[in-house]
């Protein structure tokens, strides 16, 4: 288990903690996504986002982070098939995913502090791609 040393701080990147309570997601221009040759690639440059440093309290900086990741797919597609038709039902789900290998490479910057990563790879661990639909969203005439 990670215990940061006393003086030490957490930094928590986050697009900010919205009135709903979501926290940890922003929203990101449709030019960021690409799929080329079957590789879906999320690129973004001086996005910014919130340092929260006390998860709810004080100590919010602003500042920027640079994302890259390439996920390549492999392996044959699977279906997922709805288990229901009410909208508001978790089975109402439906879903085409193949398993895939992510290579990412994140960095951060603000006054006093920054962190990067190269290469951070989902070898050995989990990926995966694809298109699904949920809710009213589902469409399984296929």
């Amino acid at each position: 288990m990670f215990e940061p040393s006393s003086g030490s701080q957490v930094h928590d990147f986050n697009g900010t903690i919205l009135p709903s309570g979501l926290f940890w997601t922003t929203q990101v221009p449709d030019s960021a996504l690409t799929i080329e040759e079957g590789a879906v690639r999320l690129h973004l440059e001086n996005v910014g986002v919130v340092d929260n440093t006390f998860l709810g309290g004080p100590g919010q900086t602003f500042s920027l982070v640079n994302i890259d990741v390439t996920w390549s797919p492999f392996g044959e597609e699977q279906h997922f098939r709805p288990g229901s038709s009410v909208p508001t039902d978790p089975t109402n789900f439906e879903g085409r995913f193949r398993f895939a290998n992510a290579v990412a490479t994140l960095s951060g910057f603000q006054s006093g502090f920054s962190f990067s990563s190269t290469d951070a790879s989902s070898a050995g661990v989990f990926a995966e791609v694809g298109r699904e639909g949920n809710g009213i969203f589902v469409n399984s005439d296929d």
